[in-house]
């Protein structure tokens, strides 16, 4: 589907500069030691609201105008309370974005099963494709992100080690890995957020003007940058400078592999969706927590992290679904 400046101007304004825009608020509520939770859920959406206010704008033909509007409302929303969070007491803020975000989903999954077929397909929604593909892409993902997991742990010493075998060893890590399953179900909407702006409209959009291996790489960049805010007050706020590297790897390398599991399997962007899902909250499975605010990342963790995603993901550059575009 191709686009024009008019779109990308109405897309970038709404991905990147709500974000940035928020930079202050987010510096009130570290300043006065609020969670800033509620902001990182809401800059999820922001990216597919730009796209689909882009297309709604351009008065295209055969949009799903319903699921769209619903996202745009969502995400009316979730910026609503994040910017009364900065003001107001923060106490159930966040529980009611949650809430928000398992309504909309709830809805967003009514609307788009019963939305024509040829919207769906028109507008990179469809529900099909290549599930077999798909379960062994996810498959590798876990796989491959788990060792990760165990590899950081072990370099941490024996003692560190053997705390996290006991961990595995209890029913915690394994109850959680099953309650993500009906989880996507009522909160995959920010993900598809994420994922509708970056793989299916802005890779394709920068691929057409520098090709298929720089255009992904190039997103990847623009997606890492596009966590600064969340870098400087949110993930890290005192390893900040390491924070926004660290982003910047895991983004191109990350963004490669979601290129690539998005065009083998048919441009199915709820691979991608699911596989941004699972790398979001198997953390939950992996460390026992969904806490990752104020993070300390020392730069050897960035070197370990860099050379681990560059061997498991950047070869997926040499795939032919590369060539082929190229």
């Amino acid at each position: 589907m191709k686009t024009n400046k008019k779109e990308l101007t109405v897309f970038a304004l709404c991905a990147y500069a709500i974000p940035f825009l928020m930079m202050p608020l987010l510096y009130i509520c570290l300043q006065n030691g609020r969670d800033t939770s509620i902001f990182a859920n809401a800059q999820m959406f922001y990216p597919a609201a730009g796209v689909m206010l882009a297309f709604l704008l351009a008065s295209r033909q055969g949009t799903p105008k319903r699921f769209y509007i619903l996202h745009i409302a969502a995400t009316a929303l979730m910026f609503a309370m994040s910017v009364l969070s900065a003001f107001l007491p923060q106490e159930g803020w966040l529980n009611i974005a949650n809430f928000v975000i398992i309504i909309a989903s709830v809805l967003g999954w009514i609307f788009l099963l019963t939305e024509k077929k040829t919207k769906r397909e028109d507008y990179g929604l469809c529900l099909h494709g290549k599930f077999l593909m798909a379960f062994a892409i996810c498959a590798y993902f876990l796989v491959v992100k788990t060792g990760m997991v165990f590899l950081s742990v072990a370099l941490q010493g024996s003692d560190a080690w053997a705390e996290y075998l006991t961990y595995w060893q209890s029913s915690a890590p394994w109850l959680m890995a099953l309650v993500l399953v009906p989880n996507f179900f009522l909160s995959f909407l920010p993900f598809f957020g994420e994922e509708y702006g970056w793989r299916y409209y802005l890779t394709p959009a920068l691929q057409g003007r520098f090709g298929a291996r720089r255009g992904a790489l190039a997103v990847g960049v623009l997606w890492g940058l596009w966590h600064l805010p969340l870098n400087l007050f949110f993930y890290s706020p005192d390893t900040s400078l390491q924070s926004i590297v660290l982003q910047l790897v895991v983004c191109v390398t990350l963004g490669v592999f979601f290129t690539f599991a998005y065009e083998k399997c048919g441009k199915n962007i709820w691979v991608p969706v699911l596989l941004h899902y699972l790398n979001n909250n198997m953390i939950l499975v992996w460390s026992g927590t969904a806490d990752i605010s104020n993070q300390i990342i020392g730069w050897g963790d960035v070197v370990s992290a860099a050379v681990q995603y560059a061997i498991v993901f950047l070869p997926f550059l040499a795939a032919k679904c590369f060539k082929k575009a190229e």
